[in-house]
């Protein structure tokens, strides 16, 4: 007998139908999962999820067909049958399968609007019976998935091939997810999380389906309100950190490249949750909910950060008034907070009680504990770091570092008087919360204005419109005696920026920055001694000469350096040349040294005191100024052009009343200037092997020792491979040597000749001399 086709499906149909119910039906008496999932258990019923979908999700087999799923997700929760089922089954397919036509039904037009009504029936107490069959359908497919994925790459390879990743990210936008976190939402964020953790590709499927918005939501104020959202806040964060600090960054930063909203819209977020765990009816500091709320804070946060530190164009979404404004609040929040809790140590805090289990237990994500979850940006930081306010502090830079935006963040007088006032403040002599606090408020508010003078303009409309707050970041924030270094730091960065323009010099030197600058000298906090030397660097080029000599005497009179002992700046500088093998702090104490030189000796006006106390010491300038052109001199020429000049300035004072031509004549001599291509140089071994240097970093041409001798007579062959102005500065130097050592040079016997070193006046008669 031949049955009819349509009485033949339907038969099928009921027969699948009937092996899904009696399947069903033995779970509750299941002790064996392993039994329960054998083939032959399974397989019937899988086939027909598969064959027979429109019958498996009509009215009358709906919830069935969920229940078969809610089954499935409860299998999948033990890793072993999470396997079997990935490799033995098609489960990952169906699953998707089914999660596609879910998400569509329930996101379609004609859908919007029973959902609109299925709301205000929630709200009148009644409810629409076929949605909420198809809600209760999704959330358990959204499960299944969830749990089958968890630490499972093969299904995620298998969900992301059948479609389910796009589907996914389509579930997120079901209305009932976010008027129902409990558990709709609970189960669609728990699947994003396991589906795409430390697997890119189905992350980067998330991203481009536009999954980071509606994750970004979950956490926005005006989200967070409805009851049951804090709950699934641990999940949303661990699936925005998966997405964005793991192998989907990539394509996350070009997402919030593209959407000049979602930088925003954390940075919202980040002051909400500030303002709820201020709040004492937040649920407490030590609750679950205030929990949650740190640990929301901490994805946000590195987020944002990690993303800015990729991306210009995400800081320049902050450069605006009201955002550095608001990054200023939040600063102090994580100050008075002292960092936000126990979550900042790495290993304290757990999400997940069990694989494929989300911190409900029921229906979620993977286990996740913190040190899964990316850290902040490798920063140093001292051992009790605030990492939080760290990190604000580095978005406070780089949005105020944009250049587009500095006339409007400078012209902006609410952030202007915000930086002055945290500035002006009296800190104090006491070391207590207070005083912490404010040290990083001045810290990146120093930082952040030292980003905004960057024009000469600016510079000088800060010090005519701000005398007091100059002599507040001279005397209380630059001066040795403020213990936060970080804080000196970012004052001393800001002085020196406002010592750059020619109106500002006499001004900042009037109200007392000499002295604090040279007291830094000796500090051995690098940073702070590059600031100091730069300072009076820029005060030395001032136009007056008067000003310029009032700098030069300052350095080389005693004075209390940055321990309270006495000292002379010039000679802490020469000390801190002579045995740094730091770049920044060698170049720019040799280039002030080179300035001063110049000053002292070629100034328009005599500056007889600074030489009488230069001769008394007696102060070696050229030998910085000759290791300089041996160690960095190939590196930096326009450095190697200021020490030639600085010593042909030397090369011409008296041979009887000053030192400097016999250190110079010294120097030619090979075996006194071989030493300095060694000591210190930047190419010597400084504590760092090899394999321990940052990836990525530039490593410098080893350095071939080359006497100074040998170097002039390369600069001056006709082949040189330098600036024209070098060589000529070069020929200029042996030509002042041949006129001021002329009678040396003739009676290498005679008295003038005695002052000097036989070796190097022979090798400046004999083989530099005929080469000009």
């Amino acid at each position: 007998m031949v049955i009819p086709t349509h009485i033949r499906r339907s038969t099928d149909m009921a027969g699948g139908a009937s092996a899904a119910k009696t399947w069903l039906a033995e779970a509750a008496q299941w002790g064996d999962l392993d039994a329960a999932s054998q083939q032959a258990s399974i397989a019937p019923v899988l086939a027909y999820l598969s064959s027979q979908a429109d019958f498996a999700v009509s009215a009358d087999r709906i919830v069935d067909t969920a229940k078969a799923f809610q089954s499935f997700a409860d299998l999948s929760r033990s890793p072993a049958l999470r396997q079997t089922l990935t490799t033995t089954t098609d489960l990952s397919r169906i699953s998707s399968a089914y999660l596609t036509r879910t998400a569509t039904r329930l996101t379609s037009p004609a859908a919007a609007a029973a959902a609109a009504v299925a709301s205000a029936a929630e709200d009148a107490g009644t409810s629409s019976d076929s949605r909420a069959e198809s809600v209760f359908l999704l959330v358990q497919v959204l499960r299944c998935i969830c749990n089958l994925s968890a630490d499972n790459d093969a299904a995620r390879a298998q969900v992301l091939a059948s479609g389910g990743v796009d589907a996914l990210a389509e579930a997120l936008a079901v209305d009932e997810v976010w008027r129902q976190p409990q558990p709709v939402g609970q189960a669609a964020f728990g699947a994003v999380l396991n589906v795409s953790l430390d697997y890119a590709p189905c992350g980067d499927a998330l991203v481009a389906h536009g999954a980071l918005r509606l994750l970004l939501k979950a956490l926005a104020p005006e989200t967070a309100h409805v009851p049951g959202a804090m709950a699934n806040w641990p999940l949303v964060s661990m699936a925005i950190d998966g997405l964005c600090t793991g192998g989907s960054q990539a394509a996350a930063v070009r997402e919030l490249e593209a959407h000049a909203d979602y930088a925003q819209s954390i940075l919202r977020s980040l002051t909400r949750l500030a303002r709820l765990l201020a709040d004492d009816g937040a649920g407490g500091e030590d609750g679950a909910a205030a929990k949650a709320m740190r640990g929301a804070q901490r994805t946000l946060l590195w987020t944002l950060l990690e993303a800015v530190e990729k991306s210009p164009q995400v800081a320049r979404q902050l450069a605006q008034p009201e955002s550095v404004l608001g990054l200023f609040d939040l600063l102090d929040h994580f100050l008075a907070s002292g960092g936000g809790g126990d979550d900042d140590n790495d290993g304290d805090e757990t999400d997940g009680e069990g694989e494929g289990e989300d911190a409900a237990g029921a229906n979620g994500p993977q286990d996740a504990a913190e040190p899964s979850r990316p850290m902040p940006p490798n920063r140093p930081m001292p051992a009790a770091a605030n990492r939080r306010a760290d990190a604000v502090t580095q978005l406070i830079v780089a949005a105020s570092g944009d250049d587009a935006a500095l006339e409007a963040l400078f012209g902006s007088q609410p952030l202007l008087n915000r930086l002055v006032g945290i500035l002006s403040a009296d800190r104090g002599s006491a070391q207590n919360a207070r005083t912490q606090r404010l040290d990083g408020m001045a810290a990146a508010a120093a930082l952040c204005l030292g980003n905004l003078a960057r024009t000469d303009a600016h510079c000088t409309r800060l010090v005519d419109g701000h005398a007091a707050l100059v002599r507040t970041l001279i005397h209380e924030w630059f001066a040795p005696r403020t213990t936060n270094v970080r804080t000196r730091h970012a004052a001393s960065g800001l002085l020196k920026n406002l010592a750059m323009p020619a109106a500002n010099k006499r001004r900042l030197a009037g109200f007392g920055v000499v002295g604090v600058a040279c007291a830094n000298i000796d500090t051995m906090v690098v940073p702070i001694q590059a600031n100091a030397i730069g300072i009076l660097r820029h005060l030395l080029t001032a136009a007056d000469e008067a000003d310029a000599g009032a700098v030069v005497l300052a350095m080389l009179q005693p004075m209390r350096n940055s321990r309270g002992q006495p000292a002379v700046a010039m000679r802490d500088l020469l000390a801190a040349v002579r045995e740094t093998d730091i770049d920044a702090i060698r170049c720019e104490g040799t280039r002030l040294l080179a300035a001063v030189a110049k000053r002292v000796y070629l100034g328009r006006e005599p500056h007889a005191a600074a030489r009488d106390l230069i001769r008394s010491a007696p102060y070696d300038l050229a030998t910085p100024l000759v290791r300089l052109i041996l160690v960095d001199g190939r590196r930096h020429p326009l450095l190697r052009q200021e020490c030639l000049v600085a010593l042909t300035v030397l090369a011409a004072t008296s041979l009887v009343d000053e030192p400097h031509v016999a250190d110079i004549v010294r120097l030619l001599s090979p075996p006194n200037s071989l030493p300095l291509c060694v000591a210190g140089s930047p190419d010597q071994d400084s504590g760092k092997d090899e394999e321990d240097q940052q990836e990525g970093e530039d490593r410098q041409e080893p350095l071939v020792p080359c006497a100074f001798s040998d170097m002039l007579a390369k600069v001056v062959s006709p082949d040189a491979d330098v600036w024209p102005q070098t060589a000529l500065q070069a020929k200029g130097l042996l030509a002042g040597l041949r006129d001021q050592l002329a009678g040396a040079l003739a009676d290498p016997s005679g008295a003038e000749a005695q002052r000097l070193d036989a070796d190097g006046l022979r090798v400046l008669r004999d083989e530099l001399l005929p080469l000009v």
